[in-house]
């Protein structure tokens, strides 16, 4: 029995138009169809979802239906396909989805407009290097390729320079946009050029949030964070082994043995892939900040049957060892630790993940940005 996140179970009931004069065809159910959806959304598959939810919204479906549609489309990078399922959105939460479309399309100042008058965290965070943007062409890269060392460090660090400013820089696979210390800018808008070893990347726009606590723990003062802005755009190699963070502005194709797994963005942001724990399949995020190998959310070790997996207490969280698989890559024995991830993990991806793979797998492997083909490739 394949396992989830989230179950839905229904029983869907369709009828058509009787007596002898025209008919119309089956009318369709918008609730049982949105259940459907929901369904679907989390049994990992986004393109069931979507074309359910549409069928819920075009026989009169509400608020979920449209929800599903746009976070569906958005995790399969469709954004026009979601701009179109979730149309002239007025709720806010439909309206950041929207947003998260302007944003794939590179539409910064409609995904600006988009968050007027959002009190919401995001909407704020984002908004002012939205609008700072303008109608200029974000991301202008000069440069072919560059390769930069990472610091002796227990997480991914590089250096850059932010303007004139020389910084360190965590790379963050699980950040959306480049954050950069209050020391470093004062307030959110747009980098006139990163540098970024021999690449160069002009108007790139920023948030802004205290990264004290990651200058606490790696005793080093970082002043920024790559986000998967600059990482997919980059094509980025992330070589644990070799300590180095590769750039180019075009993809280079998979290696011999290479491991490719797909990859989705649900809500529009972050990065999740389709792997296995114990054999159960699930979608997993990938964190390059996160210093265990395989973090559950809270509740999947139970919906994956890992009650009796012969936990043991370590540093203040649980530890089993368990096979692992992403893509085609498995490995029989990785610890997976509870105890980290909060509830909050999956209600922020917007999707029914059951964990993340950190920094003490990622650490262990070349990871591959590719993009144009929405995959990772492993190495």
């Amino acid at each position: 029995m394949r396992a989830t996140l989230a179950l839905s179970a229904l029983l869907v009931a369709c009828g058509g138009a009787g007596g002898t004069g025209p008919t119309t065809g089956p009318v369709e159910d918008p609730a049982a169809l949105t259940e459907q959806a929901e369904a679907a959304w989390a049994e990992l598959d986004p393109e069931a979802a979507a074309e359910l939810a549409e069928r819920a919204i075009a026989a009169g479906g509400g608020t979920v239906a449209l929800e599903i549609a746009g976070r569906a489309h958005l995790a399969m990078g469709h954004d026009d396909a979601a701009l179109e399922a979730l149309g002239p959105a007025t709720s806010p939460h439909l309206r950041r989805l929207r947003a998260r479309a302007h944003l794939g399309r590179g539409d910064f100042a409609a995904a600006a407009a988009e968050l007027e008058g959002d009190d919401d965290p995001w909407a704020e965070s984002v908004r002012p290097a939205l609008a700072a943007v303008g109608g200029r062409p974000a991301y202008q890269v000069r440069g072919d390729a560059a390769e930069l060392a990472m610091e002796a460090l227990p997480l991914p660090v590089v250096r850059v320079r932010v303007d004139a400013v020389e910084t360190l820089a965590v790379i963050a696979t699980s950040a959306e946009l480049t954050v950069l210390d209050p020391s470093v800018r004062a307030a959110p808008g747009v980098i006139d050029e990163l540098g970024l070893g021999g690449v160069r990347v002009g108007v790139v726009p920023h948030t802004v949030r205290d990264l004290g606590a990651l200058r606490e723990g790696l005793g080093v003062p970082i002043g920024a964070v790559l986000g998967l802005d600059l990482l997919t755009r980059l094509h980025a190699r992330i070589d644990g082994p070799g300590a180095t963070l590769g750039l180019s502005s075009t993809a280079s194709a998979p290696s011999a043995g290479a491991t490719v797994a797909a990859y989705s963005t649900p809500t529009g942001s972050f990065l999740a892939v389709a792997g296995a724990v114990a054999g159960q399949p699930v979608w997993l995020t990938v964190d390059s900040t996160g210093v265990y190998p395989v973090a559950l959310v809270p509740g999947a070790d139970e919906a994956l049957g890992l009650e009796d997996a012969g936990w043991e207490a370590a540093d203040g969280v649980d530890v089993a060892v368990v096979p692992v698989s992403v893509g085609a890559m498995r490995i029989e024995g990785l610890p997976v630790v509870r105890g980290v991830l909060d509830e909050g993990h999956a209600r922020a991806v917007g999707a029914p993940v059951a964990g993340a793979l950190g920094w003490a797998l990622l650490a262990q492997l070349v990871t591959r940005f590719d993009p144009e083909r929405r995959q990772l490739v492993f190495e």
